[in-house]
């Protein structure tokens, strides 16, 4: 009742169809291309080097709405803000790693801190960069863990990777008032579905994995009381070959199917459009080969209610989706049909 899907969505530049996929600017079906600008959404790079939720907590910084970033899976580009903004916090799926633990000399923390304050009018821009980075890093991570360690452990997760670093994750939820933060954004990740071989098999472990977890997540985030402020937004590179490869697999393809959860999300249905023809052919302007479908609508659908939920300014939206105006009103939704009224 919490949950909406996105049928037949994913990375577009603009409205496309068989007569003119080739003319996205991005390499198709590479892991790593599309990945990293589903994470920006921004393909034009208006905003060079950063990513939607990165601009997301700039705009609302801007607006006295103190916001924090974390990954729970090494930098990532989506948290990625302007320049000189506050960096993204850093965790691995066992919390918050520590920094420098064998130090070869006494106080060497505060050696770094010292020696990286020590810039002149003519220190280089990248060397300022690397040293404000640092040490507001230091700074942070010192804070986090002091608050941290207050923090009462969740009830039991499931035992996976997924569930470790949701779990890090209710227990980061509880320190934002101590961090003065008035929103916060997290990343997650979970592989395991690149399947050029044992479709059947993988699938179901992974689904079963990822729904166990979730469960608990959710079920933590009520007893917290947090779980009518929280959305649950999840995105992969592409989807995957309706034809089966000869390892009972699938290859690269492009659209899929999204879902977003939370406990003030308008759920029960799904939204974009799901296929009723997946043939290739010269009728049909949304099928390449072997199944592999053109989304029909934008990551920017999906993300265009959320920001306006998390409290993005119609005046502040392009700057978080610089593709949106690339798309007519009715391939994006706004935060109306994706959240229950307040």
């Amino acid at each position: 009742e919490n949950t909406i899907f996105v049928a037949g969505a994913g990375l577009l530049a603009k409205p496309t169809t068989t007569s003119n996929y080739k003319e996205t600017p991005v390499q198709l079906f590479s892991h790593n291309t599309m990945r990293s600008e589903t994470k920006k959404g921004d393909i034009a790079e208006k905003y060079f080097g950063t990513g939607v939720g990165g601009r997301i907590a700039d705009v609302l910084r801007l607006e006295g709405i103190p916001t924090d970033t974390f990954s729970i899976k090494d930098h990532q580009i989506v948290l990625s803000g302007a320049a000189g903004g506050p960096s993204q916090y850093i965790l691995d799926k066992k919390g918050l790693p520590t920094f420098n633990e064998e130090p070869p000399v006494e106080n060497m923390n505060d050696l770094i801190k010292a020696l990286n304050k020590v810039t002149t009018a003519d220190s280089g821009f990248f060397a300022e960069t690397y040293s404000s980075k640092l040490t507001d890093s230091i700074a942070k991570h010192q804070t986090l863990g002091a608050v941290l360690n207050n923090v009462k452990p969740p009830t039991k997760f499931p035992d996976s990777k997924i569930s470790d670093q949701l779990k890090i994750v209710t227990q980061l939820m509880q320190t934002s008032s101590s961090r003065g933060a008035r929103r916060d954004i997290f990343y997650v990740h979970q592989s395991g579905f690149d399947t050029h071989k044992n479709v059947d098999e993988r699938l179901s472990y992974n689904f079963s994995t990822i729904n166990v977890a979730l469960e608990a997540f959710v079920k933590e985030l009520k007893a917290l009381n947090l779980w009518e402020s929280t959305v649950i937004m999840q995105f992969s590179e592409f989807g995957r070959t309706l034809a089966p490869n000869t390892n009972d697999g699938t290859d690269h393809a492009w659209a899929g199917h999204h879902f977003m959860l939370g406990g003030s999300v308008k759920g029960g249905k799904v939204l974009g459009q799901y296929p009723d023809d997946f043939e290739q052919s010269s009728t049909n302007d949304i099928a390449l080969s072997r199944g592999r479908m053109i989304p029909s609508f934008p990551w920017d659908a999906m993300w265009k209610g959320a920001a306006e939920w998390f409290g993005v300014s119609s005046s502040d939206m392009n700057m978080v989706l610089p593709m949106q105006n690339n798309f007519p009103s009715e391939l994006l939704y706004g935060e109306d049909d994706l959240f229950l009224s307040q």
